[in-house]
């Protein structure tokens, strides 16, 4: 990922982050426990607040077809025929599912033509948005000793880095129609552009579309929360496969991590000039709260292996909503620390020859393996937007 390879600090472990999330999680059965029994006061009776399941759920049997079909156009490296497919591809999913899509269309250094595609769900408040990305490019270059040289022949399908985003947006996005009502907030379904950086020798850091976007706002807009979708699927109830067990690792799940705007530790986003307020503190801790309340109460995920932790890496898109001042999170899947750590766990094929569908299947276990992995974020995320169709986000 762009930002990912150029900056080497490690993350937050994994130990404070649980701490942070129990505390949370506490916090959220005080707060259920409070409010058993409050009911909402009519002319005549009381009657209690009651929370309607959503009419459907995500199909992860169609994300993984789209992850294939992603895959299918080849290295989808900015500026090349197979990055311009897929882009065209993406377009024509959202306008098939009803959504007029808007193309922004800008240029930077090294990408002579690059291209976001965002599809708008209108909500109450046309000035207040939640949005919902990931990144179609990919890359490929070395990720060992030298980090970010490409080589002759390297190339990358993408699967996992990050078609496994872009298909788990087309499906929330055809949810959303289908569900039908009216959000509290409007969302946008976006595909972004240059998230990868280009390697060693180019000339700028990646990230570039969603920066066009957050840089672009209209005027009175503000985000309520980004969610950022970049390598997930990977991760619990998927087990870790024999082959690294064997290698050492003693983790007996991939772990769902939501690296989410700090309550704690804002030192990696103020050391780059971030002016951290209290509002923003306020917001994060929110979001936290939200998140946990949802993975750990309305859908029982186990703590251990679905996390809620700071962010303190930034490295995805959603480094460039947390720079502007709005509150993100970014579902990962796998395990916490890459490999410059040391960590005997088996790693993520991103920028990478590996980084194809048949693989993703063999550290799942098979296709149906990458389903159920898939299952467990979009679950989380459809339980999300139901809650703001509700009116209680």
């Amino acid at each position: 990922m762009a930002l990912k390879d150029l900056l080497t600090e490690n993350f937050l472990g994994v130990a404070s982050g649980i701490s942070v999330v129990a505390m949370i999680v506490m916090a959220t059965s005080f707060w259920a426990f409070a409010m058993e029994d409050v009911s909402v006061q009519g002319d005549d009776d009381d009657s209690e607040i009651e929370q309607i399941p959503p009419p459907s759920l995500p199909n992860p049997s169609s994300v993984v077809d789209d992850i294939e079909t992603l895959a299918d156009f080849g290295y989808r490296k900015i500026d090349t025929v197979a990055h311009a497919n897929a882009g065209d591809f993406i377009e024509l999913r959202m306008a098939d599912l009803g959504y007029d899509v808007e193309i922004q269309e800008f240029a930077t250094a090294e990408c002579g033509y690059c291209r976001n595609y965002v599809a708008t769900y209108e909500g109450l408040d046309p000035d207040s948005w939640i949005v919902v990305g990931g990144h179609y490019d990919a890359i490929c270059y070395s990720q060992q000793v030298v980090i970010g040289i490409e080589y002759p022949g390297c190339t990358s399908e993408g699967a996992y880095d990050d078609a496994t985003g872009v298909a788990s947006i087309l499906e929330l996005a055809r949810l959303m129609m289908e569900w039908g009502g009216t959000p509290e907030h409007t969302w946008k379904f976006a595909a972004w552009d240059y998230e990868e950086w280009q390697g060693s020798g180019s000339a700028e850091g990646g990230g570039m579309g969603s920066l066009h976007f957050v840089e672009n706002l209209p005027e009175g807009v503000e985000i309520a929360t980004y969610v950022n979708l970049d390598m997930y699927g990977l991760n619990w109830p998927v087990e870790t496969q024999i082959a690294s067990q064997l290698s050492g690792c003693d983790e007996d799940y991939y772990h769902l991590y939501l690296f989410t705007s700090p309550v704690d530790d804002w030192s990696y986003y103020s050391d780059r000039g971030l002016n951290v307020t209290d509002g923003m503190v306020e917001n994060a801790s929110d979001l936290q709260f939200r998140l946990s309340s949802v993975l750990y109460n309305d859908l029982s995920y186990p703590m251990e292996w679905v996390q809620v932790i700071d962010d303190t890496k930034g490295n995805s898109d959603h480094y460039n909503f947390i720079m502007h001042g709005w509150p993100a999170t970014w579902f990962r899947g796998m395990h916490e620390f890459i490999q410059e750590t040391g960590d005997t766990c088996e790693q993520s094929p991103k920028h990478a020859p590996s980084d194809r569908v048949d693989v993703l299947y063999q550290l799942s276990g098979g296709r149906s393996g990458l389903e159920s992995g898939m299952e467990t974020g979009l679950d989380a995320l459809a339980m999300l937007m139901w809650s703001d169709v509700q009116g209680q986000w």
